[in-house]
């Protein structure tokens, strides 16, 4: 509904007024995120618990007693030094990590500096703004680099890793699958290519079977070895085995692998 003045005034043009209804953006809803604070974890406490726990001083005798007393035992100390952290999140702007605290008061200073150069208009003032804008670039480059620096350097998860690199170089991964295939076509597909597969190979093993015993003359039957004992590995070759493994797991198992070496290390 537009309503003209019918007021005098100075001015030849009359001022309009206007509603509108608009409607107000919705807001995101609220998220809850799972974490824990793994680098946060006192190791010696997590070790002085591991130590006087059941698993150390009353060892199982069996293989299948022994692993089940490994995953509860780890699981149960691992959410007591590092558990479980429901952070409730309001889907707010993501601030910088590489922006520090010292960046930000060099920020409102570089635009005081400008707005006294948009009122002002002077050269002293558009010089002075000049050089603060370009400091502060310079500042905002040192920080980014030492930022990824410390996080590419400090990285233990190779996951973590890659996603950091690609981040740096911007390479978005494309998915693998097709877009357009139906879900149970893709299915079928799949289990086909496994399939046919499977059947390639063993039709190469005994083509090859075939003729290498057409070369060579058949061979007396000989009895394989048979491995009734094993000798037990030594602390030693399993602190080896532990250091030059990479810090990789999966969901099923009890703690991270840079936990499990940090543990091994300190005994």
């Amino acid at each position: 509904m537009l309503h003209l003045c019918s007021h005098c005034s100075p001015s030849d043009h009359f001022p309009i007024f206007t509603k509108l209804s608009v409607d107000r953006t919705p807001l995101l809803p609220p998220t809850f995120h799972l974490f824990r604070r793994l680098h946060s974890t006192d190791i010696k406490s997590f070790l002085s618990d591991l130590q006087c726990s059941r698993l150390i001083t009353n060892l199982p005798n069996s293989l299948g007693s022994l692993l089940i007393a490994y995953n509860i035992t780890l699981s149960f100390l691992f959410n007591k030094h590092a558990p479980v952290i429901n952070k409730f999140s309001s889907r707010k702007s993501k601030s910088n990590h590489w922006f520090t605290s010292t960046l930000h008061p060099f920020k409102s200073t570089v635009r005081r500096a400008e707005n006294i150069w948009k009122r002002i208009q002077s050269a002293l003032d558009w010089s002075s703004f000049k050089s603060l804008h370009n400091r502060y670039r310079n500042l905002i480059l040192a920080s980014k680099k030492q930022y990824y620096s410390n996080l590419v350097s400090s990285s233990d998860n190779p996951r973590r890793f890659w996603q950091t690199i690609k981040k740096l170089l911007r390479r978005n991964s494309s998915s693998p699958l097709p877009t357009c295939t139906p879900a149970s076509a893709l299915a079928d597909s799949l289990a086909s290519f496994f399939t046919d597969k499977i059947s390639k190979l063993r039709l190469s093993l005994t083509s090859s079977s075939s003729t290498s015993s057409s070369y060579h003359s058949p061979s007396s039957p000989k009895t394989p070895p048979d491995f009734s004992t094993f000798k037990p590995a030594s602390e030693s070759e399993i602190s080896k085995i532990l250091s030059t493994c990479p810090n990789k797991q999966c969901d099923s198992d009890p703690i991270p692998a840079w936990l499990l070496k940090e543990c091994s290390a300190l005994t």
